[in-house]
């Protein structure tokens, strides 16, 4: 039967029908290729089972083309596939989880912000932990004040595919893409609190030492210092002239 009448044939069954040759459909590229057979796929893959689904998706993770299915399933059918797909005996499968995000990444940017949400924040940071390095001083605060990038000159990546997802991770969510980063490095609310004082102590040393500096060009001997000490105005010996 050509490919046309296929689908005028398969678009006439009800809903509940198509799902049912769906399902029966054994081979997963064969069962790919009857959701196409609808203008838009998107119902029939949120009302397909996940496992029905799961098994389209497997064949072509870490090419690119899931991504093209991906956006189709609901929230909840993601989240049932990340249970199912990024733990083995027990343990997070780092292999299977970076495959998906490197999918997810490809995804338009409230696709992605939508799934990413729905996988652990904490999960996500193991599995970038190690790829990536900051380099400053005042880590936290670069994080909490937003200065900091996937195209900051400060991080060094280990290798493309921690930045390519760091790149969607930003521009699918700013706020989220911050969480992160304080997962990966494990900070928390202390450690910015440590590093803002630390960074107005060394302000203020940098400022003294230009103050000084400047003092020494003009001639000026007497420090800040001594000129803001409190004098006791009875110790004084002041002679009348």
């Amino acid at each position: 039967m050509p490919i046309e009448e296929a689908e005028l044939v398969f678009q006439g069954y009800p809903t509940n029908k198509q799902l049912e040759i769906i399902s029966a459909t054994r081979d997963p590229r064969k069962r790919e290729e009857l959701y196409y057979f609808v203008p838009d796929c998107t119902e029939l893959i949120q009302l397909s089972s996940t496992e029905d689904v799961l098994q389209i998706l497997s064949t072509s993770l870490g090419t690119g083309y899931a991504s093209i299915l991906i956006p189709c399933l609901s929230s909840d059918q993601f989240e049932e596939m990340m249970d199912i797909v990024i733990w083995k005996n027990g343990e997070l499968d780092q292999k299977s989880l970076d495959i998906w995000l490197f999918e997810l990444s490809l995804c338009d940017d409230e696709d992605l912000s939508r799934f990413l949400h729905r996988i652990d924040i904490g999960i996500l940071a193991s599995m970038l932990r190690g790829r990536f390095e900051i380099n400053s001083e005042f880590l936290a605060l670069m994080i909490e004040s937003g200065t900091i990038d996937p195209s900051s000159k400060e991080i060094q990546f280990k290798d493309d595919r921690s930045k390519h997802i760091l790149d969607a991770v930003w521009a699918a969510d700013e706020n989220l893409f911050t969480r992160l980063l304080y997962e990966v490095f494990e900070l928390d609310k202390e450690e910015l609190t440590s590093e803002f004082d630390a960074s107005l102590e060394k302000a203020k040393e940098e400022r003294d030492q230009r103050v000084e500096v400047r003092d020494r060009q003009m001639g000026i001997q007497v420090t800040e210092e001594q000129i803001l000490q409190t004098v006791d105005l009875k110790k004084l010996d002041l002679k009348d002239r």
